[in-house]
């Protein structure tokens, strides 16, 4: 056929179809409507009146006559309950009064006639007929009115839409779950008769007061013909006419033939829906070449990323959604991420082919997620089998659980990566492509992991005990050995070895094999987020060396790289703000790291909800800050906060929980509370060693902080004991790291406490050595140990060498910190006594007046140590000057002056 150049209207397109044969006609309307902007909806609306299968020509202007009262058969029509594609549905109730019983009576239109309604009708009865299942509505007979209408009775189901049930009931997603599932059982026994619904839309699912659902209104269903391509039917033009076209597969939607596997596609889009509260789909108009390009061509968002959407975006309708589920925002996109999301897509998946291969199984896979086993949609996934093979070997479990968070980053940052060169590229075949590549990259790491831990089957060590060390050699040394034709998964496995020292502190057995990572990645793609994940790994490595330079700068290549890559607004990009801010904490620059730290809560706050054991990292280390500006009561609120959500979701002997417990400690250490400090930091200490080791970096720093406790409430030989030791292991296993300096600082602290003031002031010389390597001169390390090695030359009787170093002391504290800091007090007060005792008694003065104030409201065992101290200088330097009574008139002064917080 040829057509004008020019646009044809609807009424062109009209005559044209009717010209062809019916065979033809579908796709010639499809074809017209997309290329000549014509609206698909129109078209068929003309056809129905001028064609057999929507013949109106019996019809006429007037409205019909209210059937109420009307008896039909045994029944009387009570009223109207709807209209659906071909008919009008009634109320109706027993008429013969043998018994009391009301009835669903479906009615053709007034006006339709036709055999192929009529054909219609009686197909929608035999189904019925055919269908004996608690879940789908019974037929209880049908015929003709007096005048020819043909008519079926029905049971009448009092209830509401499926959607709207689960919404106004408030069921949450196991409720909703289960409810999906009788329906799928309905349906399985439509298909074990050879009968496909196809429109299985919320309003022909209602759900009675007592909660059971019922399949209603094969209209549009079919049976299948055994003799007809395999269990597949063509589907009409009348038929796509009267679908649903949001509840439609692609074949639907295309006008190709169908098998169940339709049914599967639809009850996924219904399972969507009910779970995340939205359409899969936006479908913004009616011409057919839009449907086709929305159903037949999108790939749907997974639910939990339409959730995630919503959050960033502040959708004002997800709260409502997540309540309708009696969840938080938050919490409904972790329930439905990983298992629910899969089990929805692969339903409707656009190939028949690769969905469930029947409704059965789609169900099989529902009750296998809510007794926590796996599904079917994510059998390709290694962490399953990964996961079973540790829980078999208790004595790696620590271990093994490290490995699988690792890996499972890895998948995330790879899935990540693939959607970003589909959306780049648009090419559906390379998608799948690189899926299936990835697939099997998964399942190869699974396969080493799993052979390397046999490590530890009785079976191969044969009795021997197996530790976590060994597994990582031995496994480092086969991914060099034997991976070598395969870099991505070599690089994958460096890595992840390599990340797996790293929590056991051990950056020098790191390095090597994150570096060998890093340099096959930038080979295989440097602008890639694997790039950017071993640059995380990496600067993990100098940060644990206490090469912060170099870890700051890796920290912001990979900042950037995750900010282009995948966005502002990510959970890549969160988690370098707070990598970032972490060193920048060590490093003393207390305004980045916060500045870094709020933007990292703010965005997993946003990304997850504010229950997430994620969030807990920026919480701590806001708390941190605080704390070192002596804001004990912002730093006790948000540990404490840290505190709940990990023990949580986490449980009260993960690392992570005992890591904010410890900073716990210190805090109310910080508060004066020495009981309560004690107490917890002996529960960290019995938790760090039974849980990580004794010379775990973590085990380490928590008896740094004892020991510093026990000086600070008197036991100074049990503390100087636990700080010797603490020193040799730092010395010994990591011994560039600048928690040497602290080492050496808190023994020095420890020196100057008992008067041996040669020690100290060696100790904190050798400290400040270390600390003016590594850290920026506004650090509050490096400002106090200036500040107690004046104090030290002080108590020597060497004032001037003491103002040296005061001074720089005092330059220190100004970088970061104001006068109404007790560290910046303690300084300029020991300054002002170094000039007292050169006798320049203005300037010591001004310095000592001001200082004292602030050092007295310190809540700390050293600030009252120090308070007294200066109250003496005070004394001192007024006696001097032979006026004592001015020193008691400024005391009095201050005592009475009001308290108020620095």
């Amino acid at each position: 056929m040829t057509t004008s150049s020019h646009k044809r209207s609807l009424e062109q397109i009209v005559r044209e179809a009717q010209t062809l044969p019916p065979g033809e006609q579908l796709r010639f309307i499809r074809d017209a409507c997309a290329s000549d902007d014509v609206p698909y909806e129109s078209v068929v609306a003309q056809m129905q009146s001028r064609q057999e299968w929507f013949d109106n020509s019996d019809s006429d202007d007037a409205p019909p006559p209210d059937p109420a009262g009307q008896l039909i058969g045994n029944y009387r029509i009570v009223r109207s309950l709807g209209q659906g594609g071909m008919g009008e549905v009634f109320l109706g109730e027993r008429a013969d009064e043998q018994f009391k019983q009301q009835v669903a009576i479906k009615l053709v239109k007034r006006g339709l006639l036709s055999r192929h309604i009529q054909s219609r009708l009686r197909q929608e009865r035999q189904i019925l007929a055919s269908l004996d299942h608690p879940n789908i509505a019974r037929l209880f007979g049908g015929g003709a009115t007096a005048d020819g209408t043909p008519y079926i009775v029905m049971e009448y189901i009092e209830g509401e839409p499926i959607d709207t049930y689960c919404d106004r009931h408030s069921l949450d997603l196991e409720q909703r779950l289960r409810l999906f599932m009788t329906v799928c059982s309905a349906v399985h026994r439509a298909h074990q008769n050879l009968i496909v619904h196809r429109d299985l839309k919320p309003s022909n699912i209602l759900v009675t007061p007592q909660g059971v659902p019922k399949l209603l209104d094969f209209g549009i269903a079919k049976m299948l013909d055994d003799r007809a391509m395999m269990h597949t039917m063509a589907v009409t033009q009348a038929d796509v006419r009267v679908m649903t076209p949001d509840h439609a597969s692609p074949e639907q939607i295309r006008g190709d033939l169908i098998t169940t596997a339709s049914d599967v596609y639809v009850l996924g889009v219904l399972l969507y829906e009910l779970l995340s509260g939205y359409k899969p789909f936006a479908i913004r108009g009616s011409r057919l070449a839009e449907l086709e390009r929305a159903i037949c061509e999108d790939q749907p968002p997974a639910m939990s990323t339409a959730i995630a959407s919503a959050l960033v975006t502040a959708d004002s309708g997800i709260e409502n959604i997540a309540q309708q589920r009696s969840v938080t925002p938050p919490k409904l996109r972790r329930e439905l991420h990983g298992d629910l999301d899969n089990i929805v897509l692969m339903a409707m998946r656009k190939e028949p082919e690769r969905r469930y291969s029947s409704v059965e199984q789609l169900s099989a896979d529902i009750e296998n997620y809510l007794h926590d086993k796996p599904v079917l949609a994510r059998a390709d996934a290694w962490t399953y089998r990964t996961g079973k093979f540790m829980r078999r070997h208790a004595v790696i479990v620590t271990l093994s659980a490290a490995f699988i968070a690792l890996l499972i980053g890895f998948t995330t940052t790879t899935l990540v990566q693939s959607k970003r060169i589909k959306h780049e590229r648009d090419v559906a075949e390379f998608e799948r492509a690189r899926a299936q590549e990835e697939r099997g990259r998964a399942q190869a790491v699974s396969s080493f992991l799993v052979d390397a831990f046999r490590l530890a089957d009785p079976s191969q060590s044969r009795g021997k005990d197996i530790t976590a060390r060994e597994i990582l050699d031995t496994g480092a040394t086969r991914i060099s050995r034997d991976l070598r034709s395969q870099p991505a998964l070599q690089a994958t496995l460096l890595d992840t070895i390599g990340s797996v020292y790293l929590g056991l502190g051990l950056p020098g057995d790191a390095q090597p094999l994150i570096e060998q990572g890093l340099s096959i990645r930038r080979a295989l793609d440097p602008d890639s987020v694997d790039v950017a994940r071993s640059l995380f790994s990496l600067n993990q490595v100098y940060e644990q060396k206490g090469e912060l330079a170099k870890a700051e700068a890796l920290a912001r290549q990979g900042l950037a790289m995750n900010r282009k890559l995948t966005g502002e607004r990510s959970l890549e990009t969160a988690g370098s703000h707070c990598n970032l801010g972490y060193i920048l904490r060590l490093k003393g620059e207390l305004g980045a790291a916060e500045q870094a730290f709020q933007l990292c809560l703010d965005l997993r706050v946003a990304l997850l909800g504010r229950n997430n054991e994620r969030v807990t990292a920026p919480l701590d280390n806001l708390a941190l800050i605080a704390q070192q500006r002596d804001d004990y009561a912002r730093a006790e609120s948000l540990l404490r906060e840290a505190l709940q959500i990990a023990e949580r979701t986490l449980g009260n002997d993960h690392p992570l929980y005992i890591y904010h417990m410890k900073h716990l400690a210190e805090v109310m250490y910080g508060k004066g509370d020495l009981r309560a400090a004690e107490d917890l930091f002996r529960q960290v200490l019995e938790l760090y060693r039974r849980v990580l080791g004794p010379e775990h970096p973590e085990t380490i720093d928590a008896m740094s902080f004892f020991g510093n406790f026990l000086v600070a409430t008197g036991r100074l030989d049990e503390g100087q004991a636990v700080l010797q030791s603490v020193l040799d292991l730092d010395r010994r296993l990591r011994p560039h790291h600048s928690y040497v300096g602290n080492d050496l600082e808190n023994l020095g602290r420890l020196a100057f406490k008992r008067k041996q003031f040669d020690a100290a002031n060696r100790y904190l010389r050798e400290a400040l050595a270390i600390y003016q390597e590594t850290y920026p001169p506004g650090s509050d390390f490096i400002a106090w140990a200036w500040t107690f090695l004046g104090r030290s030359l002080l108590e020597q009787q060497q004032p001037r060498e003491a103002q040296v170093a005061l001074t720089k002391a005092v330059e220190s504290w100004r970088i970061e910190y104001d006068k109404n800091s007790p560290g910046f007090a303690t300084a300029q007060a020991s300054l002002g006594r170094a000039w007292a005792l050169q006798g320049k008694l203005a300037e010591a003065e001004n310095a000592l007046l001001e200082s004292y104030p602030v050092i007295r409201r310190g809540t700390r065992a050293t600030d009252r140590e120090t308070a007294s101290a200066v109250r003496q200088w005070i004394e001192d330097l007024y006696a001097a000057q032979g006026k004592p009574e001015a020193a008691r008139d400024y005391f009095q002064r201050v005592e009475a002056a009001p308290e108020r917080g620095p």
